[in-house]
């Protein structure tokens, strides 16, 4: 086996991960959509709904699918929706958010970390304060969403 093909099977964990093109595609624009009103709405969403939503099981399944859409939202100039999608015991997102490569740097955990769902002031307040710039930036008016959904569905 390649170290790609071991790359690739260990990003294909579960079933769910397993997606046609055409249903990751059409999964990907309703994921986002709800991740875009949750953003209008200025609320926060849990990760059980989104798994029981969209008949998405735990791990990568769904963080993965967040990922990929944040990351395109990221390199459109948007902030993303990652810091809305919480843990129902906490209110906050799980630990892998903060092992995102995109954050500054203080805050970077390392891979030991990356499940401990205990959060620190000074990440609760990161979150806080990333939650504030995504739902000012969604509630915006005149921003042309369409295109963004279709740049989404172009990358699946």
């Amino acid at each position: 086996m390649t170290s790609q093909s071991r790359a690739r099977r260990k990003h294909l964990v579960t079933r769910d991960t397993i997606l046609s093109e055409t249903r990751r595609s059409g999964l990907a624009s309703q994921f986002r959509n709800e991740l875009f009103k949750t953003a209008r709405a200025r609320s926060t969403l849990t990760y059980g709904y989104l798994m029981r939503r969209f008949s998405l099981s735990r791990g990568r399944a769904i963080t993965g699918l967040l990922s990929d859409i944040d990351r395109t939202e990221n390199e459109s100039g948007s902030p993303g929706f990652a810091a809305l999608v919480v843990r129902k015991d906490t209110g906050y997102p799980g630990g892998g958010f903060f092992c995102d490569q995109n954050l500054p740097i203080r805050l970077l955990r390392p891979p030991e970390r990356c499940t401990d769902p205990r959060l620190t002031p000074e990440e609760k307040a990161y979150v806080r304060a990333k939650r504030r710039v995504i739902w000012e930036y969604y509630s915006k008016s005149g921003i042309d969403w369409t295109t963004t959904s279709a740049r989404i569905l172009l990358r699946f």
